[in-house]
């Protein structure tokens, strides 16, 4: 689930809320735990902070929402919309992930320019899109997201220029799969 969180206390109300550093410079991914009442850990979140006061979150489902909302204090300094619905995402990873992404905009994605637990906003062709250079996958790679209405467009962009590259495509449950798989594979690192 996709949300948006932002205000004059989103940085304060996310470092009560959860357990890493959050308030870092523009362009920074957090992947953090999301605390329970007692303190223990409830769920987790991947906070992005795409301005001082402006963070698109990734959760795991509604009851994060729910919980988040809860905590909203009713001073209005604060603001928390579940963007899903209007919001596609799309993973593109592997060993030709930057070969794949990189002629399709004028940014530098280089390691040293676009660094692991970054974001940027900006375009893939005529696409505004967010990228964020996350993996759980152990290999190179963006999620990248965009309005639903870009989806489309999106999806041919990459899919025309993962040709070249041999990309294929895969759903969420062959992303648990494989990653699964890769640990216990002949020959896989341990």
């Amino acid at each position: 689930m996709r949300g948006r969180l932002q205000g004059a206390g989103a940085a304060g109300f996310l470092q009560r809320l959860t357990t890493n550093e959050v308030d870092k410079s523009v362009g920074s991914v957090t992947y953090t735990p999301l605390l329970a009442d007692t303190g223990g850990i409830r769920s987790d979140l991947t906070v992005a902070q795409l301005g001082e006061s402006r963070f698109p979150l990734g959760a795991n489902g509604p009851q994060d929402f729910d919980w988040l909302t809860r905590h909203l204090r009713d001073d209005g300094s604060v603001t928390l919309r579940d963007v899903t619905g209007g919001t596609y995402g799309v993973g593109v990873w592997g060993p030709a992930a930057r070969e794949l992404v990189q002629p399709l905009c004028r940014e530098d994605l280089s390691h040293k320019a676009f660094g692991y637990f970054r974001a940027h906003h900006t375009y893939r062709g005529a696409v505004p899109v967010t990228m964020l250079r996350v993996s759980y996958v152990g290999e190179l790679g963006w999620e990248i997201y965009t309005e639903a209405g870009y989806g489309g467009a999106l999806w041919e962009l990459l899919w025309t220029a993962g040709r070249a590259h041999g990309a294929i495509a895969a759903g969420r449950i062959a992303f648990n799969c494989l990653r699964m798989g890769r640990a216990t594979a002949p020959g896989a690192p341990t």
